[in-house]
This record gives C-alpha cells, structure tokens and sequence, in this order.
C-alpha cells in the first residue's frame, strides 16, 4: 500500500472478497451469540510498485546520504490491519471469568479435603479412646484394682528438744523418722513399684516446713503389707517466738501436731506389663506426745490420691 491511496486492482478484488466472507462471518456469530462476535478485522492489500520513470533517468538522492540501489518489492506481501481498540492490554472477560471459576473449583476442592482430613482425624481419635475405655474396661475386671492404704504408726521426733526454753540454741536441726504402714492386701493381682528417685517427703508445723527427706524405693507384691521408715532431715532452722511459744504449749499439752507430706511415682505390675509412672499423694496429720525420739503418736489421719480413675478411693 502506498501513500497516495492507490490499489492494485487484484488486491482489491481479494480484499473485497474477503471483506465479504468476513461480513457474513460476523452475521453468523452475532445472529446466534452477540458476545461470540470476532474480535479481529483483516484488511489484505498487496503493494503497488512505483511509477515508472522514463529511459535514463535515475531518482534524485539527497547530498547527505549515501547513494543506494533502489530495491525491488516482494511479490505476495501482504499488510494485516488490527483496529486499535481490538488490541487487548488485560485478558478478555471470557478469561477472567474462566479463570475465576476454576479458582472456586479449587478452594472448594482444597476445603472439602480439609474437612476430609478433619473427619478422618476425628474417627481416630474417638476409636482410639473407644478402644482405651475397652481396654479399661477389661483390666478392671480381670484384676479388680483398688488403693493401697497407707498410714504412719509411728513419728520419732529429734532436735527440738527445749525449744520452749529462752537458753535454747537459736538454730535447730530436725530429724524425723517416720514408720509407714503400706498396705496392698486388698490387690490380689496387682503388684506396686515404688520409685524413690524423684519422691519427696516433708515434714511441717503449723506451716513452716520442717524438714525433707524421701520415700524409699521397693517393690509390694500383690496382697502384701510392707512397713519401712521414711526419713527427713532439716538444719539452720530459726523460729520465731510465736511459734517456739505454740510448739512447746503444745508440748506441755502432750499433742504436738505435724504435718506429713508425701509425694511417690508409682508403677503397677498387672501380670507380665507395667504401667507408666504416676504421681501417689500422701497427706498425713500427726500427733504425738512429745519433742523425742520416744514419742508416741496420739493422734493420726492419712488421706491419699492416686490419678488412676478406675481405683476406688
């Protein structure tokens, strides 16, 4: 195509025809679906060759510019005109809407995957703890476990001799010697592991702590009654005149109150498995008639917790 409008007469012609199949093109696509019309027009034409000069002469060059042959157009070049408004800068709304439809596919599918797992995860958990109360259900009726009783028979008390005395020294050493009763008669299939290593053992008066020590590990068999002393010691211990004054009232009244605190990993023997560790808390309140070795005790109550919910307290 040149500058001043001029067609070659085939090109027209191919163009025309064209132009025609086109036109009936797009009356097919709007009469069935307005929004299905092309989006693209062609327009072919084939250039047309210069005019021709006469014999001997030759175009004029400007003197700047370097002298070159004129060059001989292709045969069969066509130009393709696109209007500039068909000339999209973002995707069609076609696309977009593709696109936002399979973009719900997925987060409905990755939701309903979720819920899948949720669901799956929750059918586990509830046939694992069908499974446990099974499982509890048969070890209490195979070995019918109960609570071992425990309590203290006797509470040697040294080194708060004269504590009600103003000459007495200002530091004491407590000791305390505790004989405890543990009695596992009641479990004819049950065997109980006493671990020592982390047990504790405390010894108070009226709130001020006394003295620690630990409970000693063994092994009780099934229907087996086992008595041990239980020690706990103190040092550098300096009361005030409250309770030296409480302590040796209590004293001259022959019922000085302790309190006995007790905490033990234990570990069951059901026939040939045991158990993992649980904590066993003793709480104990003593009294006994005096501040001596040969103290006897007047008056006692022991209460204990074990955190197995299938045991009779």
């Amino acid at each position: 195509m040149m500058n001043d409008g001029r067609v070659h007469p085939a090109a027209a012609a191919t163009s025309s025809d064209f132009s025609g199949e086109m036109n009936q093109s797009q009356s097919a696509y709007s009469s069935s679906d307005p929004s299905s019309s092309p989006l693209y027009s062609f327009h072919f034409e084939k250039p047309v060759p210069p005019p021709a000069l006469p014999h001997g002469h030759q175009p004029k060059q400007p003197q700047h510019q370097k002298t070159t042959p004129p060059q001989k157009p292709q045969p069969g070049t066509y130009v393709v005109q696109v209007p500039k408004d068909k000339v999209f800068r973002v995707p069609p709304p076609e696309n977009e809407r593709l696109f936002q439809h399979y973009t719900r596919r997925a987060k409905r599918q990755s939701g309903c995957s979720c819920l899948r797992a949720c669901l799956y995860l929750l059918l586990a958990i509830v046939c694992l703890a069908v499974l446990l109360a099974v499982a509890v259900g048969v070890v209490y009726v195979v070995y019918k476990p109960r609570q071992p009783a425990y309590s203290v028979v006797s509470l040697a008390v040294s080194g708060l001799a004269g504590v009600g005395n103003a000459s007495a020294p200002g530091a004491f050493t407590p000791g305390f010697d505790a004989t405890v009763r543990a009695d596992n008669s009641r479990n004819g299939k049950m065997g109980v592991h006493y671990d020592g290593a982390g047990s504790r053992v405390a010894v108070s008066y009226d709130g001020v702590s006394l003295a620690q020590g630990a409970w000693p590990a063994f092994y009780q068999a099934p229907g087996n009654v086992t008595v041990f002393v239980a020690k706990a010691k103190g040092a550098g211990l300096r009361f005030s005149e409250r309770v030296r004054g409480q302590m040796a009232a209590a004293e001259r009244l022959r019922s000085v109150p302790f309190d006995v605190d007790v905490k033990v990993p234990v570990r069951l023997q059901l026939g040939g498995v045991k158990t993992w560790a649980v904590s066993v808390t003793v709480r104990c309140t003593i009294a006994v008639d005096r501040l001596a070795a040969t103290a006897k005790v007047v008056s006692r109550s022991c209460s204990a917790k074990v955190p197995f919910l299938f045991w009779r307290i």
